[in-house]
């Protein structure tokens, strides 16, 4: 009664989803208001008109367990044979990040390999039909299970899926309401639920009476204010105490009855239950919606037949809800009341039987571990518990984990043999939770009480890892040093702390004392047959090596680790090793070698998340900008700030889209991206080693803001002190072009010719076509000779290094015009304008023209000196090749496994071209491939 505005809105919504264009919905009001009957009612009707309906509702107290929420929703238990709910099952298993240093941040740390794997379930399921998804009670969603739905949300304007939530009003500028109030991309409505007006009322008390009230019923049911639940729990306790007189016309009640609270309206229908009945409810008050019959029946020791007859007794007085295997309350205003009545001491003995219980029937952790943290656990069962299931806990659950650990070291005896191993878990979950000065902490004040034997490298381990990921690779090496001296650490153990300790010293910038003490490492490995320990060895000797003379043989080295360790060291580990080799092939030219390698660490990337699913992106993103794809590596950048915009290595993210920003005369956004706040915590050592792109960011800007000198000053500093912990001259060699550029401008002639000298050393170690070309480059600027330019041009063309080449050509065009050759100057001039062009680098298209402009040289073409931004000669390479998988209804993970790109750059990409096209649907790009194909205008870009 009163809701068939709403109904009729998401009804709408549901036909609009139908059709390919999905919503988003958020209906909110206060308690009683009719949120969960009108999310019900909007279910049905669009399960009737065809839609795939998933439900779920948010269960008070499970905010702790992380996806609790959307894993019913999706019903991952349900449908274990699903292929894709197998796949993120494992995912939320989280094998692949035991022992891995995480975030405080849930979103950068362990949840973003689960939110992934999610999201692309439900892009699966939208492959399939269109899919609705309604969702009740966000108020207690776990914060987890929200940042998967904003994910969604924001996808719905290319998704056949409609997002229906419910939730009452949340005070501040909660997860919630931020889902439900921030505006996304348009397709967002909120569903505010008033008080029913006089005439709903009227028709709602006659529905429940039979006949219109009378005027003393109408009086008392004004002190509802319009409240639904409040009016029908009042008819409801008036009829059980045959208090409605019913007339020929009208149902009316007695002069002089007063109203009742909702509270006590809602608590009377307990009034007329057996007291076994009550008992069981008020078991079932405690553990909460998410437990089954089954389960209730064991914690309450009532054989199933039993259970059933009283649950349907409840159901029959309107306290529970038919739902299955899974108890609902009516309302929770019921379970409430229930829970109220039910004494602290009491409530805590059923937490702890309730956690027995689930334990001896194999429950997931999280759902033991959330009775034993909302009750008073025995410590005997607490630790016994835990030392059978705190690794998986902590995989999952970190925080849960933590906190129960901490729990059992208060109450457990230090004596005891097992209290090591709850010390050791303990400084292992701070690390899983992005505590690493707390873990380090933790781990050295074990150290220092005498550990057991057995304990005392695996705390040393958690020391040396969380010193390094909080950027103090000193640290991690006087410990490491530290226990290759001890006497009680095994020779194996000895020769894997002494390869880190190179790793260390690389990270401190001692490139010697790494290389020596890395040969010394691989030495002893071989002798000892360890292989994670060799692994450490030859990577740091192939980073050396790059860094040093960057040429095959590191890449080699790197490869030879890589040869040697796939079932042998940790996943984490296989994949910092195959993101560097990635780099090596980039600062080689290596882009085929680049991309199949990005191609087999695409998939063990999302399945792990942490740090590792933002340097993926990050290392996509630099390929595809050197190579001139830069809307490529926007979406890159994007879908790397999505799932790590606190990590730290979305500085180096940023500072990409600031170069881009830059190029394409967008100053302001560059300024934003270089000033954006330093995330916090974190994994810091990686990041280290990306300081030279905001440094180049920052430099470019400076330049182009007329502030040439402060750029050479910045640049020429760098060059000469070093960026982050590596040197400059081998770290930032690259730059040399641009110093020798900026040293000539400023006069400065004897730093020109030491830069120069330094890119044809490095062209000398190296052979690769991009150092060839800078060496060329610095010669012809030198020696103002075009004909070197030129070759710098090759050797870039080669590469291929568009940006680089355009540059060079643009140098050369120059040096024609002056030496009065302004013909052959003229055509180069116009290949690099149509370069700039091509990457929209409006910025470099108007510098070069006001260069030549200045020598008489003027372009010799009427093209257009900005490439189009709008429609279908608008969009990339890539974005042509996902509209055509997406004509062929392939969903996002079906597009990213076919062209080996990540789910999320599918999605950025899919709404690019949505934003291009001018278009609301897939639906709508699929008719535009296939109007394309079948006119027989070019699908692709040349």
């Amino acid at each position: 009664m009163g809701r068939a505005a709403e109904l009729a809105e998401l009804s709408g919504l549901a036909e609009s989803t139908l059709a390919g264009v999905g919503h988003a919905a958020f209906v909110v009001g206060e308690a009683g208001l009719g949120k969960t009957t009108v999310l019900e009612q909007a279910a049905a009707a669009a399960e009737r008109r065809g839609l795939r309906v998933l439900q779920g509702s948010a269960q008070e107290r499970s905010e702790a367990w992380p996806f609790a929420f959307i894993s019913r929703c999706l019903r991952l238990e349900e449908s274990p044979s699903d292929a894709w709910r197998a796949r993120v099952t494992e995912v939320l298993d989280g094998a692949a990040r035991y022992r891995v240093p995480g975030a405080k941040t849930e979103a950068t740390g362990a949840f973003a390999a689960t939110s992934e794997a999610m999201i692309g379930l439900v892009e699966d399921l939208c492959a399939q039909g269109p899919l609705a998804l309604f969702l009740d009670d966000l108020q207690w969603a776990d914060s987890a299970s929200v940042a998967v739905l904003h994910e969604l949300v924001c996808s719905v304007h290319q998704l056949p899926l409609l997002v229906v939530g419910a939730h009452r009003p949340v005070s501040g500028a909660g997860e919630v309401g931020h889902l439900s109030r921030s505006p996304i991309a348009g397709n967002r409505t909120l569903l505010e639920l008033a008080p029913l007006d006089t005439e709903a009322v009227a028709a709602l008390l006659a529905d429940l009476c039979g006949r219109p009230a009378g005027p003393r019923l109408r009086r008392m049911a004004e002190g509802a204010a319009g409240n639904p639940l409040y009016l029908t729990e009042l008819i409801a306790a008036l009829r059980r105490e045959q208090a409605i007189e019913n007339g020929e016309a009208t149902a009316d009640i007695a002069a002089g009855c007063s109203l009742p609270s909702l509270t006590v309206l809602v608590t009377h229908r307990l009034r007329y239950l057996r007291d076994d009945v009550l008992q069981v409810l008020r078991v079932a008050s405690v553990l909460g919606a998410s437990c089954t019959t089954a389960e209730l029946a064991a914690v309450v020791d009532l054989p199933l037949r039993d259970l059933l007859a009283v649950i349907a007794e409840a159901e029959a007085a309107g306290v529970l809800g038919d739902t299955g295997q899974q108890l609902r309350f009516r309302h929770e205003l019921i379970r409430h009341a229930l829970y109220d009545a039910v004494p602290g001491s009491v409530r805590a003995m059923l937490h702890m039987r309730a956690a027995q219980c689930l334990a001896e029937a194999g429950a997931a952790p999280e759902r033991v571990a959330e009775h034993l943290l909302g009750g008073l656990p025995s410590p005997d069962f607490l630790i016994t518990w835990l030392e059978g299931s705190v690794a998986c806990l902590i995989a999952r659950a970190p925080d849960m984990a933590l906190r129960l650990l901490t729990m059992a070291l208060e109450a457990g005896d230090p004596t005891e043999a097992g209290y090591a191993n709850l010390r050791y878990h303990h400084a292992l979950a701070q690390l899983s939770c992005g505590l690493l000065a707390e873990a380090e902490e933790s781990a050295r004040c074990a150290l220092a009480k005498a550990p057991d034997p057995g304990r005392e490298c695996l705390m040393r381990w958690i020391v040396i890892q969380a010193a390094f990921c909080r950027g103090r690779p000193d640290l991690a090496l006087a410990e490491a040093r530290a226990g290759c001296r001890s006497p009680d650490v095994p020779a194996i153990e000895a020769v894997r702390l002494q390869a880190f300790s190179a790793v260390c010293l690389f990270a401190l910038g001692d490139l010697n004392e790494a290389g020596a003490v890395a040969s010394r490492a691989r030495r002893a490995a071989d002798k000892a047959g360890d292989n994670q320990a060799l692994a450490d060895a030859l990577t740091v000797l192939a980073a050396k090596r790059f860094l040093e003379a960057p040429d095959i043989e590191a890449v080699e080295l790197a490869r030879q680790a890589l040869r040697i360790t796939p079932d042998t060291v940790h996943p984490a580990q296989w994949m910092g090793m195959q993101l560097a080799l990635v780099n090596y092939y980039i600062g080689l030219d290596l882009g085929h070698d680049a991309r199949r390698t990005l191609a087999a660490v695409r998939i063990p990337a999302e399945r792990t998340g942490g740090m590792f699913l933002p340097w993926y992106h990050l290392t996509c993103a630099l390929l595809a900008f050197y190579t001139g794809r830069w809307d490529d590596a926007l979406a890159e950048i994007a879908s790397g700030l999505a799932c790590g915009g606190q990590d730290p290595l979305s500085r180096a993210l940023r500072a990409v889209a600031a170069l881009i920003a830059v190029h394409r005369g967008s100053h302001p956004l560059a300024e934003a991206h270089l000033a954006a706040p330093l995330p916090e915590g974190g994994n810091l050592a990686v990041a280290a080693f990306y300081e030279n792109l905001p440094l180049c960011a920052g430099a470019l800007l400076d330049e182009a803001q007329g502030d040439a000198r402060r750029a050479y000053s910045r640049l020429a500093e760098a060059f000469d002190s070093g960026v982050g912990h590596l040197p400059g001259r081998r770290n930032l060699s690259f730059l040399t072009p641009d110093l020798v550029r900026l040293a000539l401008a400023q006069g400065d002639l004897a730093n020109a010719q030491r830069y120069t000298a330094a890119a044809q050393q490095h062209a000398d170690h190296s052979g690769g076509p991009n150092q060839l070309g800078d060496a060329y480059r610095c010669q012809g600027l030198l020696s103002e000779d075009p004909d070197l330019l030129m070759e710098a041009v090759r050797c870039y063309r080669n590469a291929p290094r568009p940006l680089n080449a355009a540059y060079a050509l643009t140098d050369a065009a120059e040096l024609l015009a002056r030496s009065g050759r302004p013909a052959e100057a003229r055509v180069l001039l116009d290949q690099a304008l149509d370069t700039f062009t091509q990457m929209g680098a409006v910025w470099d298209v108007a510098q070069a023209t006001s260069r030549l402009r200045a020598v008489a040289v003027r372009r010799g073409s009427h093209r257009p000196r900005t490439a189009s931004r709008d429609g279908w000669e608008a969009l990339t390479h890539t974005e042509r090749l996902v509209a055509e998988q997406v004509a062929e209804g392939c969903s996002n993970p079906g597009i990213a496994s076919r062209l080996s790109i990540a789910r999320s750059t599918v999605s950025t990409h899919v709404s690019s071209i949505l934003r291009k096209l001018a278009m609301t649907s897939r639906v709508e790009i699929a008719a535009e491939v296939t109007r394309r194909q079948k006119s027989g205008e070019p699908p692709r870009q040349d």
